[in-house]
Protein backbone atom coordinates (compact mmCIF):
# COMPACT_ATOMS: atom_id res chain seq x y z
CA UNK A 1 0.00 0.00 0.00
CA UNK A 2 1.13 3.03 -0.76
CA UNK A 3 1.75 5.98 1.97
CA UNK A 4 -1.07 7.99 -0.04
CA UNK A 5 -3.09 5.52 0.53
CA UNK A 6 -2.25 4.73 4.26
CA UNK A 7 -2.72 8.58 4.65
CA UNK A 8 -6.35 8.44 3.67
CA UNK A 9 -6.92 6.19 6.54
CA UNK A 10 -5.11 8.68 8.78
CA UNK A 11 -7.86 11.33 7.52
CA UNK A 12 -10.77 9.57 8.69
CA UNK A 13 -9.14 8.15 12.13
CA UNK A 14 -9.88 9.95 15.67
CA UNK A 15 -6.27 9.24 16.56
CA UNK A 16 -4.44 11.43 13.67
CA UNK A 17 -3.39 14.82 14.17
CA UNK A 18 -1.85 17.51 11.96
CA UNK A 19 1.22 18.94 12.24
CA UNK A 20 1.92 22.30 10.65
CA UNK A 21 5.18 20.89 8.63
CA UNK A 22 4.44 17.44 8.13
CA UNK A 23 1.07 17.07 7.89
CA UNK A 24 -1.55 14.24 9.16
CA UNK A 25 0.73 12.24 11.63
CA UNK A 26 -0.32 9.19 13.62
CA UNK A 27 -1.44 10.57 17.29
CA UNK A 28 -0.14 7.87 19.03
CA UNK A 29 3.46 7.37 17.13
CA UNK A 30 3.61 11.28 15.84
CA UNK A 31 5.30 9.94 12.99
CA UNK A 32 3.64 9.18 9.47
CA UNK A 33 1.77 5.93 9.08
CA UNK A 34 3.94 2.51 8.69
CA UNK A 35 1.20 -0.32 8.62
CA UNK A 36 1.25 -2.86 5.70
CA UNK A 37 -2.86 -3.16 4.42
CA UNK A 38 -4.71 -2.94 7.75
CA UNK A 39 -4.01 -0.43 11.10
CA UNK A 40 -4.68 -2.24 14.11
CA UNK A 41 -4.87 1.31 15.78
CA UNK A 42 -8.04 2.67 13.16
CA UNK A 43 -10.39 3.99 14.85
CA UNK A 44 -13.37 5.37 12.44
CA UNK A 45 -16.60 4.92 11.82
CA UNK A 46 -18.20 1.79 9.64
CA UNK A 47 -19.45 3.99 7.45
CA UNK A 48 -16.44 5.99 6.51
CA UNK A 49 -14.19 3.31 6.56
CA UNK A 50 -16.75 2.06 4.14
CA UNK A 51 -16.78 5.08 2.34
CA UNK A 52 -13.23 5.53 1.95
CA UNK A 53 -12.27 1.30 0.39
CA UNK A 54 -15.52 2.45 -1.78
CA UNK A 55 -13.65 5.17 -3.49
CA UNK A 56 -10.42 3.49 -3.53
CA UNK A 57 -11.56 0.26 -5.21
CA UNK A 58 -13.02 2.78 -7.46
CA UNK A 59 -10.09 4.19 -8.59
CA UNK A 60 -8.26 1.46 -9.16
CA UNK A 61 -10.73 -0.17 -11.49
CA UNK A 62 -10.66 3.29 -13.38
CA UNK A 63 -7.06 3.15 -13.53
CA UNK A 64 -6.90 -0.64 -14.68
CA UNK A 65 -9.11 0.52 -17.39
CA UNK A 66 -7.25 3.26 -18.87
CA UNK A 67 -4.49 0.88 -18.66
CA UNK A 68 -6.31 -1.70 -20.59
CA UNK A 69 -8.03 0.87 -23.03
CA UNK A 70 -4.47 2.30 -24.16
CA UNK A 71 -2.93 -1.03 -24.53
CA UNK A 72 -6.50 -2.64 -26.85
CA UNK A 73 -5.88 0.88 -28.60
CA UNK A 74 -1.89 0.15 -29.37
CA UNK A 75 -2.41 -3.08 -30.46
CA UNK A 76 -5.10 -1.87 -32.63
CA UNK A 77 -2.94 0.35 -34.31
CA UNK A 78 0.42 -2.31 -34.50
CA UNK A 79 -2.75 -4.55 -36.63
CA UNK A 80 -3.76 -2.58 -38.66
CA UNK A 81 -0.20 -1.55 -39.85
CA UNK A 82 0.57 -4.98 -40.32
CA UNK A 83 -2.53 -5.69 -42.15
CA UNK A 84 -1.35 -2.95 -44.32
CA UNK A 85 2.03 -3.98 -44.66
CA UNK A 86 0.95 -7.50 -46.07
CA UNK A 87 -1.40 -6.83 -48.35
CA UNK A 88 0.75 -3.92 -50.01
CA UNK A 89 3.36 -6.51 -50.48
CA UNK A 90 1.05 -9.15 -51.58
CA UNK A 91 -0.31 -7.00 -54.06
CA UNK A 92 3.09 -5.97 -55.50
CA UNK A 93 3.95 -9.92 -55.10
CA UNK A 94 0.86 -10.61 -57.09
CA UNK A 95 1.27 -7.99 -59.79
CA UNK A 96 5.21 -9.52 -60.00
CA UNK A 97 3.91 -13.29 -60.27
CA UNK A 98 0.96 -12.15 -62.87
CA UNK A 99 3.92 -10.19 -65.11
CA UNK A 100 5.90 -13.42 -64.78
CA UNK A 101 3.25 -15.77 -65.85
CA UNK A 102 1.26 -13.30 -68.63
CA UNK A 103 5.72 -13.86 -70.17
CA UNK A 104 5.56 -17.45 -69.53
CA UNK A 105 2.11 -17.33 -70.87
CA UNK A 106 3.74 -16.00 -74.13
CA UNK A 107 6.23 -18.08 -74.27
CA UNK A 108 4.75 -21.20 -73.78
CA UNK A 109 1.46 -20.45 -76.17
CA UNK A 110 4.05 -19.39 -79.13
CA UNK A 111 5.90 -22.96 -78.32
CA UNK A 112 2.64 -24.94 -78.11
CA UNK A 113 1.66 -23.37 -81.71
CA UNK A 114 4.64 -25.54 -83.10
CA UNK A 115 3.55 -28.80 -81.31
CA UNK A 116 3.87 -31.69 -81.83
CA UNK A 117 7.37 -31.58 -83.04
CA UNK A 118 10.53 -34.10 -82.62
CA UNK A 119 12.37 -33.36 -79.58
CA UNK A 120 15.19 -36.51 -80.13
CA UNK A 121 15.32 -39.63 -82.16
CA UNK A 122 12.14 -41.71 -81.22
CA UNK A 123 10.82 -38.91 -78.74
CA UNK A 124 8.11 -36.17 -79.63
CA UNK A 125 7.09 -33.21 -77.33
CA UNK A 126 3.33 -33.22 -77.31
CA UNK A 127 1.93 -29.87 -75.14
CA UNK A 128 3.52 -27.54 -72.24
CA UNK A 129 0.84 -26.37 -69.68
CA UNK A 130 1.60 -23.87 -66.80
CA UNK A 131 0.26 -24.42 -63.75
CA UNK A 132 0.48 -23.14 -60.19
CA UNK A 133 4.18 -24.12 -59.16
CA UNK A 134 5.49 -25.74 -62.22
CA UNK A 135 5.74 -26.01 -65.90
CA UNK A 136 4.82 -29.07 -67.10
CA UNK A 137 6.43 -30.21 -70.31
CA UNK A 138 5.00 -34.06 -71.99
CA UNK A 139 7.02 -35.98 -74.54
CA UNK A 140 6.15 -39.23 -75.95
CA UNK A 141 8.48 -42.41 -76.63
CA UNK A 142 7.43 -44.00 -79.37
CA UNK A 143 7.53 -47.72 -79.27
CA UNK A 144 10.21 -47.13 -75.76
CA UNK A 145 8.96 -48.26 -72.08
CA UNK A 146 10.33 -49.99 -69.12
CA UNK A 147 9.82 -53.75 -68.85
CA UNK A 148 11.92 -53.65 -65.33
CA UNK A 149 11.77 -50.87 -63.15
CA UNK A 150 13.63 -52.73 -60.34
CA UNK A 151 16.75 -53.15 -62.69
CA UNK A 152 18.68 -49.66 -62.21
CA UNK A 153 21.20 -50.02 -65.16
CA UNK A 154 18.36 -50.88 -67.05
CA UNK A 155 16.31 -47.60 -66.52
CA UNK A 156 19.88 -45.65 -66.62
CA UNK A 157 20.48 -47.23 -70.45
CA UNK A 158 16.18 -46.43 -71.18
CA UNK A 159 15.50 -43.20 -69.73
CA UNK A 160 16.67 -39.46 -70.99
CA UNK A 161 17.79 -38.31 -67.23
CA UNK A 162 18.03 -35.03 -65.86
CA UNK A 163 21.62 -34.06 -66.92
CA UNK A 164 20.24 -34.77 -70.95
CA UNK A 165 17.19 -32.37 -70.32
CA UNK A 166 19.06 -29.62 -68.58
CA UNK A 167 21.70 -28.68 -70.83
CA UNK A 168 18.79 -29.28 -73.67
CA UNK A 169 17.21 -26.35 -71.78
CA UNK A 170 20.21 -24.26 -71.30
CA UNK A 171 20.62 -24.84 -75.00
CA UNK A 172 17.47 -24.59 -76.54
CA UNK A 173 15.39 -22.80 -74.09
CA UNK A 174 16.90 -19.94 -72.28
CA UNK A 175 14.04 -17.97 -72.92
CA UNK A 176 12.01 -20.19 -70.97
CA UNK A 177 14.40 -21.03 -68.54
CA UNK A 178 14.72 -17.51 -67.36
CA UNK A 179 11.21 -16.79 -67.05
CA UNK A 180 10.50 -19.68 -64.86
CA UNK A 181 13.61 -18.90 -63.10
CA UNK A 182 12.46 -15.26 -62.39
CA UNK A 183 8.71 -17.17 -60.55
CA UNK A 184 10.54 -19.79 -58.95
CA UNK A 185 8.96 -22.54 -60.86
CA UNK A 186 9.93 -26.27 -61.80
CA UNK A 187 9.99 -27.42 -64.99
CA UNK A 188 8.78 -31.25 -65.16
CA UNK A 189 9.03 -32.99 -67.87
CA UNK A 190 6.61 -36.30 -68.39
CA UNK A 191 7.81 -38.94 -70.42
CA UNK A 192 4.26 -41.11 -71.44
CA UNK A 193 4.55 -44.31 -73.71
CA UNK A 194 3.50 -44.09 -77.99
CA UNK A 195 2.28 -47.82 -79.30
CA UNK A 196 2.66 -47.20 -82.82
CA UNK A 197 4.01 -43.85 -83.25
CA UNK A 198 0.84 -42.50 -81.30
CA UNK A 199 0.95 -39.04 -79.64
CA UNK A 200 -0.47 -39.39 -75.95
CA UNK A 201 -3.36 -37.04 -77.60
CA UNK A 202 -4.73 -40.47 -79.45
CA UNK A 203 -7.62 -41.61 -77.66
CA UNK A 204 -6.69 -44.80 -75.43
CA UNK A 205 -9.95 -45.77 -73.36
CA UNK A 206 -9.68 -46.01 -69.85
CA UNK A 207 -11.67 -49.36 -68.20
CA UNK A 208 -13.14 -47.42 -65.68
CA UNK A 209 -14.63 -44.55 -67.88
CA UNK A 210 -14.41 -45.93 -71.73
CA UNK A 211 -15.13 -42.24 -72.96
CA UNK A 212 -12.58 -40.64 -71.30
CA UNK A 213 -8.71 -41.21 -73.26
CA UNK A 214 -5.48 -42.47 -70.42
CA UNK A 215 -2.53 -40.98 -70.68
CA UNK A 216 0.26 -43.74 -69.81
CA UNK A 217 2.79 -42.32 -68.40
CA UNK A 218 6.29 -44.18 -67.67
CA UNK A 219 8.11 -41.64 -65.52
CA UNK A 220 8.92 -37.80 -64.78
CA UNK A 221 11.99 -35.63 -64.60
CA UNK A 222 12.16 -32.14 -62.25
CA UNK A 223 14.53 -29.39 -62.99
CA UNK A 224 14.12 -27.42 -60.07
CA UNK A 225 14.70 -23.56 -59.72
CA UNK A 226 18.67 -24.26 -58.39
CA UNK A 227 19.15 -26.82 -61.30
CA UNK A 228 17.98 -23.64 -63.91
CA UNK A 229 20.23 -20.77 -61.72
CA UNK A 230 23.40 -22.95 -61.96
CA UNK A 231 22.56 -23.20 -65.74
CA UNK A 232 22.07 -20.21 -66.55
CA UNK A 233 24.87 -18.23 -64.09
CA UNK A 234 27.98 -20.39 -65.55
CA UNK A 235 29.36 -19.30 -69.05
CA UNK A 236 31.40 -22.71 -68.93
CA UNK A 237 31.22 -26.17 -70.77
CA UNK A 238 27.92 -27.63 -69.43
CA UNK A 239 28.68 -29.94 -66.19
CA UNK A 240 26.22 -32.94 -65.17
CA UNK A 241 25.78 -32.70 -61.28
CA UNK A 242 27.61 -34.80 -59.48
CA UNK A 243 24.80 -36.57 -57.79
CA UNK A 244 23.94 -37.26 -61.64
CA UNK A 245 26.92 -38.90 -62.49
CA UNK A 246 27.63 -40.66 -59.10
CA UNK A 247 24.26 -42.69 -59.88
CA UNK A 248 25.51 -43.44 -62.94
CA UNK A 249 28.98 -44.55 -61.82
CA UNK A 250 26.83 -46.66 -59.53
CA UNK A 251 25.02 -48.34 -62.15
CA UNK A 252 28.29 -49.04 -64.48
CA UNK A 253 29.51 -50.65 -61.71
CA UNK A 254 27.04 -53.22 -60.95
CA UNK A 255 28.11 -54.84 -64.66
CA UNK A 256 32.23 -54.93 -63.63
CA UNK A 257 33.79 -57.20 -65.24
CA UNK A 258 32.42 -56.48 -68.34
CA UNK A 259 33.66 -57.82 -71.54
CA UNK A 260 34.62 -54.88 -74.26
CA UNK A 261 35.90 -57.35 -76.78
CA UNK A 262 37.85 -60.23 -76.70
CA UNK A 263 40.49 -60.98 -74.01
CA UNK A 264 39.91 -57.16 -73.05
CA UNK A 265 37.88 -56.12 -70.18
CA UNK A 266 36.83 -53.55 -68.08
CA UNK A 267 37.83 -53.74 -64.08
CA UNK A 268 36.58 -50.33 -62.81
CA UNK A 269 35.43 -47.17 -63.60
CA UNK A 270 36.20 -43.47 -62.27
CA UNK A 271 35.13 -40.00 -62.21
CA UNK A 272 37.51 -36.79 -61.45
CA UNK A 273 35.47 -33.94 -61.39
CA UNK A 274 38.11 -31.43 -61.10
CA UNK A 275 39.52 -32.25 -64.54
CA UNK A 276 36.22 -33.41 -65.82
CA UNK A 277 37.83 -37.21 -66.84
CA UNK A 278 36.55 -40.51 -67.07
CA UNK A 279 38.85 -43.49 -66.17
CA UNK A 280 38.36 -46.74 -68.07
CA UNK A 281 40.59 -49.30 -66.47
CA UNK A 282 41.07 -52.07 -69.27
CA UNK A 283 42.67 -55.35 -68.01
CA UNK A 284 43.93 -57.28 -70.93
CA UNK A 285 44.64 -60.81 -70.78
CA UNK A 286 47.10 -60.62 -73.72
CA UNK A 287 50.54 -61.11 -72.56
CA UNK A 288 51.32 -57.70 -75.22
CA UNK A 289 49.45 -54.44 -75.51
CA UNK A 290 49.19 -52.84 -78.23
CA UNK A 291 51.41 -49.60 -78.90
CA UNK A 292 51.28 -46.03 -80.82
CA UNK A 293 48.91 -46.40 -83.88
CA UNK A 294 48.23 -49.77 -83.50
CA UNK A 295 46.48 -48.82 -79.64
CA UNK A 296 45.19 -45.50 -81.18
CA UNK A 297 43.42 -47.74 -83.79
CA UNK A 298 41.93 -50.25 -81.38
CA UNK A 299 40.53 -47.83 -78.39
CA UNK A 300 39.10 -45.67 -82.08
CA UNK A 301 37.42 -48.26 -83.56
CA UNK A 302 36.64 -51.52 -81.67
CA UNK A 303 36.41 -50.48 -77.60
CA UNK A 304 35.23 -46.72 -78.21
CA UNK A 305 32.15 -48.19 -80.15
CA UNK A 306 31.57 -50.47 -77.20
CA UNK A 307 32.68 -48.59 -74.74
CA UNK A 308 28.93 -46.46 -75.62
CA UNK A 309 26.94 -49.10 -73.61
CA UNK A 310 28.28 -47.63 -70.81
CA UNK A 311 26.28 -44.84 -69.56
CA UNK A 312 29.18 -43.01 -67.70
CA UNK A 313 30.88 -42.64 -71.12
CA UNK A 314 27.71 -41.33 -72.70
CA UNK A 315 27.43 -38.94 -69.55
CA UNK A 316 30.80 -37.70 -69.91
CA UNK A 317 30.43 -37.05 -74.13
CA UNK A 318 26.98 -34.93 -72.99
CA UNK A 319 30.05 -33.23 -69.94
CA UNK A 320 32.51 -32.50 -72.73
CA UNK A 321 34.62 -34.35 -70.85
CA UNK A 322 37.63 -36.82 -71.85
CA UNK A 323 37.54 -40.76 -71.78
CA UNK A 324 41.35 -42.12 -70.38
CA UNK A 325 41.67 -45.53 -71.45
CA UNK A 326 44.23 -47.30 -69.44
CA UNK A 327 45.62 -50.48 -69.56
CA UNK A 328 46.63 -53.13 -67.19
CA UNK A 329 48.19 -56.29 -67.92
CA UNK A 330 48.65 -59.25 -66.34
CA UNK A 331 51.17 -57.97 -64.02
CA UNK A 332 48.84 -55.66 -62.30
CA UNK A 333 50.76 -52.26 -63.92
CA UNK A 334 50.24 -50.07 -66.01
CA UNK A 335 51.35 -50.75 -69.33
CA UNK A 336 49.98 -47.80 -72.01
CA UNK A 337 47.66 -45.11 -71.43
CA UNK A 338 44.93 -43.16 -74.60
CA UNK A 339 43.00 -40.23 -73.84
CA UNK A 340 39.65 -39.99 -76.18
CA UNK A 341 38.87 -36.04 -76.31
CA UNK A 342 35.56 -34.34 -77.10
CA UNK A 343 37.69 -33.10 -80.47
CA UNK A 344 37.16 -37.17 -81.24
CA UNK A 345 33.36 -37.92 -80.89
CA UNK A 346 31.57 -34.76 -81.08
CA UNK A 347 32.64 -34.88 -84.93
Amino acid sequence: MELSDKIKYCAICRNSKRDIERGIVCGLTNDKPTFDKHCADLHASANDIAELEESMIGGSQKSATKIITAVLIVAFAIAMGIMWFIHNHEDKATQATTETNYKLDSIINEKMATLPQPFAEGITTDSIILKRKYVKIALTLANTYLKDYTDERLICESKYRHSQLLKHLRNEDRELLNACLSDSLQIRYAFYESKNGSSMNAVILDPVFPTKPRNQRIYAIVIHPSDISNALTTTEPFRCPEKDFERVLKSDRKGIPFDIISKIQLSSVKMDYGTNKLTLYIRSRQKTTPKGAALEQLVKTELWKNALDLYSVKMIMLNEGSVDFRFIGPDDRLHESIVVTPEFYQK
